[in-house]
């Protein structure tokens, strides 16, 4: 993993370069304000006039690697907004200064912060920001109920985590989030322009943005299910003309192979196919999946798959790893009668409102009187996208709270389909981030980078089930470039079956970790019930079971953070 630190406020400087050193970083940009050290890897550009560094990948609106010695303007360098008007990547930016910290919008390059003493610690490894450290039991509870939301606040005490889109002021008493970019920004109702051009601008961008986010290495390693997302971003690569080998990973039931349809489309492109299957071996109950973020993952599958990606990475050699996570939010997933509503309310023509009438019923199957139905139901409903909670075997008498974002915030004249967009692609800040190990290639979501999420934004709901087909707009995009077996394809199984394989092949012991844990004595789980259901578990229904994998990650996520607390505050007693 590619580290930086960066630290704010008044400081003994030789104590803060020797701080840097220690940890095998460069110095690459200080003045009175602030301090920045990364590896020696990392990629970092620096603003003319000592404005300010960015660290990660940029890019500018050309797709070529940006230079900012033409980033001209008031003396103190460009704002963040600015800055993400004129340039697009994975980026951490340092600007005016040093008296602002940004986050771009795609959230690709992490941003956690503690505060202590009139400093600010920033980095994306939370390892850098403390000598110890404690769970925040309520965010934790929090986390568990809303299926992985991230808050400002991160399941571990005084850490933070600086939100994709944000900014924060780095000389103010307590850092707060201020959004300098927003979804809602690139949503307004476009002139009516052909179906045609819609998808060719689409594909262009998507094309070009995946040739960008490359370009700096030397082979990627596809994780590629033969889905239509994985698929596109394929394509995209071999537009590029990048070498690439492609990973399928299947389970053991037939349920979660897919390994047909992930050759149809290797073989489409010329591009090499190694093929893994999950195993129970790979698992640890006494470990999570990644670690060493300050939140669980509640996936214990990502470990098997970690193990494997490493092992087939290493195999082909590849130094990066792809994938298509987010095109269901991305591309505007949808199974309701929302899109009737947004035509409506659009005031579309009718012929539109009656074809949209149309694609919902052949999407869902629903008879029109069933789209009626499900249309007045929406429309009795607020605009803005309620966030669903599950306490599901988690204790009663303890509020969750209702997740805030200044994204979930609806603008007069929103359209309720595209608060429905937005919150899927805010829901898919959990997944961009890497959960594989530390010590492999990094992973590229390419489909939430800032140029795509932008382009997506400006498609409205109705358009995205033209045909009564989901992600129209994306298959018309690549109808040339993809075989038809994966146009066609409307959906995939998953590796649900493995989820249950280890639920039942480790089940004593995550039972026995789960009643004597330290879920159970914080009274974050209700531990009659997570007793009965485990005792149970062949009663249990597929949410049910998934939550209890997601509760037995977690447990295993406190043991190692509460472990790492309780060894250095003994080492320090020594």
């Amino acid at each position: 993993m590619q580290r930086y630190l960066l630290i704010t406020g008044a400081h003994d400087r030789d104590e803060v370069l020797a701080v840097l050193a220690a940890r095998s970083m460069a110095t690459i940009f200080q003045n009175d304000l602030i301090v920045v050290g990364s590896d020696t890897d990392m990629p970092c550009h620096l603003l003319p006039n000592g404005a300010g560094v960015v660290l990660g990948q940029l890019f500018d609106r050309d797709y070529r690697a940006a230079n900012l010695d033409r980033c001209h303007g008031q003396e103190t360098g460009p704002g963040p907004s600015e800055l993400a008007k004129d340039y697009w990547g994975s980026y951490v930016a340092i600007l005016q200064r040093g008296a602002i910290i940004a986050r771009d919008p795609s959230g690709a390059l992490p941003a956690y912060y503690r505060q202590e003493k009139g400093h600010l610690f920033v980095s994306n490894d939370v390892d850098l920001l403390a000598d110890s450290f404690a769970v925040c039991w309520d965010m934790l509870l929090d986390n568990i109920a809303s299926e992985g939301f991230h808050d400002e606040k991160t399941c571990l005490a005084d850490i933070y985590e600086l939100r994709p889109g944000m900014y924060l002021h780095c000389t103010d008493p307590r850092p707060i989030e201020h959004p300098f970019w927003s979804p809602w920004d690139h949503c307004h109702l476009q002139p009516a322009i052909s179906k045609a051009r819609v998808a060719e601008e689409l594909e262009t961008t998507i094309c070009k943005t995946v040739a960008s986010l490359v370009s700096s290495y030397r082979k990627p390693l596809c994780l590629a299910s033969g889905g239509l997302d994985s698929s596109i971003v394929l394509a995209a690569l071999a537009a590029a003309n990048v070498e690439t080998a492609c990973l399928t990973i299947s389970t053991a039931d037939p349920s979660g192979d897919e390994r047909r349809y992930a050759a149809i489309v290797a073989d489409h492109f010329g591009f090499a196919l190694l093929e893994a299957q999950y195993e129970t071996d790979h698992v640890s109950v006494a470990g999570c999946a990644a670690p060493y973020l300050p939140h669980p993952k509640r996936r214990p599958l990502f470990q098997s798959m970690s193990h494997l990606a490493a092992k087939a990475a290493e195999e082909v050699g590849a130094d990066m790893f792809i994938n298509g996570n987010g095109g269901d939010q991305i591309f505007s997933f949808t199974m309701s009668a929302t899109p009737i509503l947004d035509c409506l309310k659009a005031k579309r023509s009718l012929l539109e409102i009656l074809a949209t009438f149309e694609n919902v019923s052949l999407l869902t199957g629903c008879s029109l009187g069933e789209a009626i139905m499900g249309l007045w139901r929406r429309a009795r409903k607020p605009t803005s996208y309620a966030w669903p909670m599950s306490n599901l075997f988690l204790k009663s008498g303890r509020a969750s709270a209702a997740p805030k974002h200044p994204w979930l915030n609806c603008p007069p004249h929103a359209l309720p389909g595209k608060a429905h967009h937005i919150a899927m692609i805010l829901r898919m800040q959990e997944h961009i981030e890497n959960p594989f190990q530390t010590n492999v290639p990094p992973m590229i979501t390419p489909l939430m980078a800032q140029p795509i999420l932008e382009a997506c934004l400006a498609i409205q709901s109705w358009h995205w089930i033209q045909g009564g087909q989901n992600r129209a707009v994306a298959r018309e995009a690549f109808r040339h470039r993809l075989p038809e077996d994966i146009l066609a394809r409307r959906g995939k199984p998953g590796p649900a079956s493995f989820s249950a394989l280890l639920l039942q092949t480790y089940l004593p012991q995550m039972k026995e970790r789960l009643l004597d844990g330290h879920l159970a004595r914080e009274g974050i789980i209700d531990r009659p019930a997570v007793e009965t259901a485990m005792a149970n578990i062949l009663a249990q229904d597929v949410n049910q079971c998934r939550r209890l994998l997601q509760l037995a990650d977690a447990e295993a996520w406190c043991t190692h953070w509460h472990g790492r607390a309780t060894s250095v505050v003994a080492e320090k007693r020594r």
